[in-house]
């Protein structure tokens, strides 16, 4: 597998090269979350009960949890490894910041 998030010359966005199956993966489950946004949408609109909704809201907070450890352990083993292995230490600075964000 090659990496991965390289950005190029004309802009600052990176983008990482996916096989089929990772992309997959990963659009799957944004599908359920946003099928599980939509629901709670209805639910609103169907003024149903609080806790039902907020148990929902749950259930979309843990199946974001999910995507994100999945694309993080794909990240850490692709990307940050690769960058490590070509001597960008500033990779691991990057990382030490991504996680203080999703450890908020």
């Amino acid at each position: 597998m090659t990496c991965c998030c390289k950005g190029n010359e004309d802009d600052n966005v990176k983008h990482k090269q996916r096989d089929e199956q990772e992309k997959k993966a990963l659009m799957t489950r944004l599908s359920r979350i946003e099928g599980q946004v939509r629901g709670i949408r209805a639910m609103v609109e169907d003024d149903r009960y609080c806790v039902d909704i907020l148990t929902q809201v749950s259930a979309i907070q843990a199946a974001l949890n999910g995507f994100n450890k999945e694309l993080l352990a794909r990240h850490i083993k692709t990307c940050v490894s690769e960058d490590i292995r070509e001597g960008n230490e500033e990779a691991v600075d990057e990382l030490c910041g991504l996680l203080k964000k999703l450890m908020k």
